[in-house]
């Protein structure tokens, strides 16, 4: 019945974005906002399809290969391709195509691998977000622990492990369970952490630390940077700001600029962690040195945009296709320019 449910929704959804296009309200949304101002987009990770298909990773953080180039090819042709140095520089001029800058958060070893490639194929300038303390296989985010326990829990038939030691929290997928975790302390999730890949031992199940996404290493990142690619503050271990205390969030903070300072010589700009930010968080940013900040909500960076809480547009290969699971110009167009022009009305 769910299956059946969720697959009316997505004719429904497909429907709608469809007589939304024929209808012409995209591309008059998407004029609305190349006359307002620019629009960032956040990615992940960049797979081949052979990685895409046994990543345990959540699905919002992946994009295919294929889908990155046609993205890419699509916004060579149709929008102008601005860094974040100065993307609202000329407000009054001929050119009527939207300005769209692009992001990567976390530092991913597959942007490096994947995704740079592409990217220099198109001239597509862009900046990654990094964590410092993670660089170089240092450490991983807890996020993907999560994601490759779930997988290897799933493969193995034992779910039901994960989701009696969850204590509720988790509900059908693994997305459900890590928005639970979120809101749970550090130690609530070691411990979670740790008792799960107890119990799966005791089914004769070792997990392994190969088996999770590699990051950048410090030779990655000055490639890329040699190369024109910006890199940025993602806070030094990837803590969400508002859930830890303030001396703690300015620790993150400095720690992090002070880092990619020391191998790169400049870092101005900060993306928040989960897009999570409060004023205090703000001000602690503004307080260490950081002249921008990013979040994960959608929106149109204008003029008059607080250069603390700048919109993003997160990005994932659900919203680069259609059903076929071809990249389709309607499917972007809805994520990108009707959300931005929608989320500005606000």
């Amino acid at each position: 019945m769910k299956q059946l449910v969720k697959r009316a929704q997505r004719i429904l959804r497909s429907a709608y974005i469809r007589f939304l296009f024929c209808a012409g309200l995209l591309k008059w949304a998407k004029s609305r906002v190349a006359k307002s101002g620019a629009v960032v987009l956040t990615l992940h990770r960049v797979l081949t399809d052979s990685e895409y298909e046994v990543a345990d990773s959540q699905r919002g953080m992946l994009v295919r290969a294929g889908s990155f180039e046609s993205l890419l090819q699509y916004l060579q042709k149709h929008c102008s391709l601005v860094s974040l140095d100065s993307p609202l520089a000329a407000d009054k001029r001929e050119d009527s195509k939207p300005r769209v800058a692009v992001t990567f958060d976390d530092g991913w070893k597959d942007n490096f691998q994947t995704a740079f490639p592409i990217a220099r194929k198109f001239g597509l300038p862009f900046t990654v977000f990094i964590c410092p303390e993670l660089i170089g296989g240092n450490g991983h985010f807890w996020t993907e622990v999560v994601c490759s326990l779930w997988g290897a829990a799933r493969r193995a038939g034992k779910l039901h492990i994960m989701r009696a030691l969850s204590g509720g929290m988790m509900n059908g997928s693994v997305d459900s369970l890590i928005e639970r975790l979120k809101q749970a302390s550090e130690s609530e999730r070691e411990t979670f952490i740790t008792e799960v890949k107890a119990a799966l031992v005791r089914y004769n199940f070792k997990p392994h630390t190969s088996d999770l996404g590699e990051l950048l290493d410090w030779d990655d990142v000055k490639a890329m940077s040699e190369a024109g690619v910006q890199f940025g503050s993602h806070t030094n271990t990837h803590q969400i700001l508002t859930q830890i205390p303030q001396t703690e969030a300015l620790q993150e903070l400095t720690q992090s600029k002070h880092a990619i300072e020391a191998q790169l010589r400049s870092c101005s700009w900060l993306a928040y962690p989960n897009g999570d930010w409060s004023e205090q968080v703000r001000q602690l940013a503004s307080d260490s040195g950081y002249h921008r900040a990013f979040s994960n909500s959608p929106g149109v960076w204008k003029q008059n945009t607080d250069p603390f809480c700048i919109p993003r547009i997160n990005i994932w290969e659900g919203k680069l296709v259609g059903n076929n699971g071809r990249f389709s110009r309607v499917a972007v167009e809805y994520a990108v320019f009707w959300a931005a022009w929608r989320a500005s009305r606000s």
